[in-house]
């Protein structure tokens, strides 16, 4: 029953995430493009190998066409490692809500990772497709302390795990160093002053706003963790002095992080 229910979970996710992407978002933004005449269709970049070797090109219309090279190799691993880690985190949500057990504050800070891990992935793909790798270690940079995050979350959603102080202000900080880094151009001038196109204003409000409900959620549990709990004044006070320590040792970390992606990241991501 339990395997029923996230693998039903984890597909209807998964399916539904692209098809509100291209089905719904893009249908109602974009123009209607040109239809394409399938008795005609040809592409003459296409290797074929997957379709055996009788032909080259394509002499009919395909729904879909991939040459075998290693960017194409490095998509399907980067698929199917989203893929298992989508269903390993929903089944694991699955299991804690079945005990009745699951955080709600947890579960709402992981809801509002799901635009950013699903443009992770999405945008990897199109670098590899493309051979553009202009912002690649930029994304990464993002996509790693995103994960980070995520894992973060994933480990306090059970109650039956005690919300560690340490781990929100892990959560807070990773928040704080993404609206920090992209304040500037991917939200001040791209949605702010509408400097970027609608998909790059609707993006970037999506980021901003999902940092800023992880800030603020995580902030209020650690004031609720540290003020709020039945804990003896000694435990409390102890468990001041090492909150105020991992706060000093968070903010240089971060702003030894902010200088170095200024330093190397100088560009502007309007594109």
């Amino acid at each position: 029953m339990f395997t029923c229910i996230s693998f039903l979970l984890s597909v209807f996710f998964l399916v539904l995430l692209p098809y509100a992407q291209f089905g719904v978002l893009f249908e109602l933004v974009w123009p209607k493009k040109p239809v394409v005449d399938r008795l005609s269709c040809t592409c003459d970049c296409w290797d074929a190998s997957f379709d055996n070797s009788y032909q080259t090109g394509v002499g009919s219309y395909r729904h879909m066409y991939f040459n075998v090279t290693p960017q194409t190799l490095k998509m399907w691993t980067l698929t199917v490692v989203a893929v298992l880690l989508t269903y390993e985190c929903v089944a694991y949500v699955v299991r804690v809500a079945l005990r009745r057990k699951i955080r709600s504050s947890m579960l709402i800070l992981l809801l509002t990772t799901v635009h950013s891990h699903y443009y992770s992935w999405w945008v990897f793909v199109e670098f590899y497709n493309d051979d553009l790798y202009l912002h690649w270690w930029k994304q990464l940079v993002f996509t790693l302390t995103e994960m980070v995050s995520t894992v973060v979350i994933v480990s306090q959603l059970d109650k039956a795990v005690p919300l560690f102080p340490r781990a929100l202000v892990a959560i807070a900080s990773i928040a704080i160093f993404h609206i920090v880094a992209t304040g500037k151009d991917q939200f001040v001038e791209s949605v702010l002053r509408s400097k970027g196109k609608f998909h790059q204003q609707y993006r970037d409000a999506a980021f901003m706003t999902s940092d800023v409900v992880l800030l603020n959620i995580s902030s209020m549990e650690m004031m609720r963790t540290l003020f709020c709990r039945g804990d003896s004044t000694v435990n409390r006070r102890r468990n001041y002095r090492t909150f105020k320590r991992d706060v000093f040792l968070s903010a240089i970390v971060i702003a030894v992080l902010l200088v170095v992606f200024f330093i190397v990241f100088d560009e502007s991501d309007l594109k």
